[in-house]
């Protein structure tokens, strides 16, 4: 049935490619760290395991292509210098937001939409000042300025916000508080959590939707609890209130899946995968407001960048994605309780754990020794890891450290077997230079047909709209 839908999606989309005017409904999606191979991927892990649909929804769009993504100063871009030419049509060095490879500013699409009288919006589930979202409000040399980027905000021509919450700089000694009381000083009412949205289409000026809890970004969606904020909360919030303002003249809508890159820096293909399939789910919402507006409403789905050189297939021509099947937690939480459960806080209560208890751990919760079989070498290797733990002369607290987490290295060692033994590896836990997809229906879409570059993107969509560019 899943299969028949997609071909009827594929068919309508297909006849609704290009239009006399230009889109009115502008969305804007960016999966952060979204390589072809994470799309790909994800499609057989779904298959195999259940967890989503066979086929993503924007894989079967009719316009489908590749792009690249240097930045000015290398090869392989950063989020920031990505988000730049995703957003200004701009090329710019690693670390800079908003600004040309001279470090002049230069203006991006919502600037660009509000100067024309458009509805603008931003969402993400990662904090509002990180580098993609602030690529769309912010000018500033460094991506690390999260507070420059926060102040900025208060002003910028951004009609609706959503994210996990403000990034603060230890040394400022400010909490997000203070940030989200800065908004309100600014007129921007500051909503918390998906109770509070219900009723946001009768809200008046600015919105700013935040998840509720005290982190900045939203749980991996492989951890979430029922009271979670999601990613389709903020976009669902988001339509209502663009909609509602702004229905006359249209609307811009940015919205980016932000920690499909945490799980390719993590080289966690579980949470990197449920990720995706999460950013899959928000666009569904962009596609039923499509539907009643199939001649207005142009989508497009993109990359700032690939992460994690993630390899379909580690060694073996075969894969098994199907032995992903019983990892339910992301490979932070796994930590946490591996942690919880062999290294207590207090030191009078630690029992050294003996290799079958270790075993029994990642038995019950990564199916290793399971349905999952584990060869005497990996066996022996894992072994090894934990003598260098939990043995006389051990590092009790030994950890892998990525770009957005520090995991036990027994953890991430079992989780690097059980990718591997699927078919996935990793090349490493950073960005790569690889071409990402762009994936585009709907109101003018053909006219992306010919777009190689991320820097062209931008341009594209406001000659289409009628955006007006300094």
């Amino acid at each position: 049935m899943k299969k028949v839908l997609s071909l009827l999606l594929a068919v309508f989309f297909a006849l609704h490619l290009s239009a006399s005017d230009g889109p009115k409904y502008v969305f804007y999606f960016i999966g952060d760290g979204m390589g072809i191979n994470q799309v790909i991927g994800t499609c057989e892990y779904n298959e195999a395991t259940g967890y989503g649909p066979a086929v993503v929804n924007f894989s079967q769009f009719p316009v489908r292509g590749f792009i690249t993504t240097y930045s000015s100063n290398s090869l392989v871009t950063d989020s920031a210098a990505a988000g730049t030419a995703l957003a200004c049509g701009v090329k710019t060095y690693n670390s800079a937001i908003g600004l040309n490879a001279d470090e002049k500013p230069v203006s991006n699409l919502c600037e660009w939409a509000k100067a024309a009288g458009f509805g603008t919006g931003v969402a993400t589930t990662v904090g509002i000042n990180h580098a993609t979202p602030a690529s769309f409000i912010a000018h500033t040399r460094v991506r690390g300025n999260y507070e420059d980027i926060a102040v900025q905000y208060m002003t910028a021509p951004v009609d609706f916000g959503a994210g996990g919450g403000f990034i603060v700089e230890k040394k400022s000694g400010h909490n997000p508080a203070y940030f989200e009381n800065m908004a309100q000083k600014n007129g921007i009412t500051v909503l918390h959590g998906p109770e509070q949205f219900k009723d946001i289409a009768s809200q008046e000026g600015r919105v700013l939707c935040l998840s509720g809890k005290e982190q900045n970004s939203l749980p991996y969606a492989i951890d979430r609890k029922e009271d979670d904020t999601t990613l389709s909360d903020f976009v669902s919030a988001g339509i209502s209130y663009l909609s509602a303002h702004f229905a006359d003249k249209g609307f811009f809508f940015m919205v980016e899946g932000g920690k499909i890159d945490n799980g390719g820096h993590a080289n966690d293909a579980a949470a990197c995968f449920q990720e995706l399939n999460d950013f899959a789910d928000a666009i569904d919402l962009a596609l039923d407001f499509y539907m009643q507006h199939p001649e207005e409403t142009l989508i497009l789905v993109t990359a700032d960048h690939e992460t994690g050189g993630l390899m379909l297939g580690s060694g073996q021509y075969e894969m098994h994605p199907d032995r992903m099947a019983a990892q339910h937690m992301s490979m932070d939480a796994l930590t946490e309780l591996f942690r919880q459960t062999f290294i207590p806080e207090d030191e009078k209560d630690y029992i050294t754990p003996s290799w079958e208890q270790i075993k029994g751990f990642f038995r019950t919760h990564l199916s290793l020794w399971d349905s999952v079989e584990v060869d005497d070498d990996a066996e022996a290797s894992l072994l090894e890891t934990y003598n260098s733990i939990f043995g006389l002369e051990g590092n009790r607290n030994s950890s892998v450290e990525n770009l957005y987490s520090s995991n036990s290295k027994m953890v991430t060692d079992a989780v690097d077997y059980l990718n591997k033994t699927a078919g996935y590896g990793w090349s490493f836990g950073s960005h790569s230079g690889s071409p990402v997809g762009l994936y585009v229906t709907g109101c003018g879409a053909d006219a992306f047909v010919t777009v190689k570059d991320n820097a062209q993107i931008a341009p594209t969509i406001a000659k289409l709209a009628g955006y007006k560019r300094d």
